[in-house]
């Protein structure tokens, strides 16, 4: 099914932010039923140049997470898009921090309030310690130019019962509000927020971000992914940016990106 932003702005005049200068004013929309993964389908598009797309699902069975894993969603009850972003490869660093913040003032709009709604480095989004939202994000990249596939799910109408085999903890907006909510809705949002945040000045981008970013309290082994060696390290905070800063036992300090580690606690 192919979906019109216009249309939803019509729809959706609650929804804080208009499309006017919106960075996306030129995507169209195709909400599909069920597939193997919305990431899967943007990257053949970006393959083929076509970067104009963005792609919802009802449902998919191979839901990519960072380094290859796999998860499912029940179907019909959560937003699961991807979308495809082409930029200055100069900026390509911003992604990480303006695609969370991004989801964060949306999953706060429809939950109205800002307590216990943190983002996790490097791109989970917390409501009282639950994961409520995840995001990824695959680089594909020129001397002049880059394009982002930037996938994000958000747990919207899931249940408790949804999550009972789940090995970590998980919440929904409607587990937090009692409510079921329009996911068409959700997503109109979600666009909103992520254009404003693009066409935004990045440093207030950025402070948001670092205000609301939650960084490890006790020590953490990190797993360099190319040398598969853990080390003992204290997270202490973020770089401008975005990147993590640990100090080894050594005292040296060490900035890292999230595809270069994995939390191993």
């Amino acid at each position: 099914m192919k979906i019109l932003l216009s249309d939803l702005e019509k729809k959706y005049k609650n929804i804080s932010g208009v499309l006017g200068s919106n960075f996306f004013n030129n995507y169209s929309v195709d909400w599909l039923d069920s597939i193997p993964s919305t990431m899967t389908i943007v990257d053949e598009n970006i393959k083929k140049n076509i970067i104009n797309k963005i792609i919802v699902a009802n449902f998919q069975n191979k839901g990519q997470g960072r380094f290859g894993r796999h998860w499912e969603s029940p179907l019909g009850k959560n937003l699961l898009l991807s979308v495809p972003i082409k930029l200055d490869s100069r900026k390509l660093n911003r992604i990480p921090v303006i695609s969370t913040i991004s989801v964060l003032n949306t999953i706060k709009f429809f939950l109205k309030r800002d307590e216990h709604i943190v983002i996790k480095w490097p791109n989970d989004i917390l409501v009282n310690d639950k994961k409520i939202s995840g995001i990824i994000i695959k680089t594909f990249s020129s001397q002049k130019y880059s394009v982002v596939n930037l996938g994000i799910g958000i747990n919207v109408n899931t249940e408790l019962s949804d999550y009972e085999n789940f090995d970590f903890k998980a919440t929904s907006l409607r587990i937090e509000n009692d409510l079921v909510f329009d996911i068409y809705n959700v997503f109109y949002k979600l666009i909103i927020s992520l254009s404003e945040s693009l066409n935004s000045d990045y440093l207030d981008i950025f402070n948001h971000w670092k205000n609301n970013i939650l960084i490890p309290q006790k020590n953490i082994n990190i797993r360099n992914t190319e040398t598969s060696k853990y080390i003992s390290c204290k997270p202490i905070g973020v770089n401008s940016e975005g990147l993590l800063v640990v100090e080894k036992e050594n005292g040296d300090h060490l900035a890292l990106t999230s595809e270069e580690v994995t939390f191993h606690y």
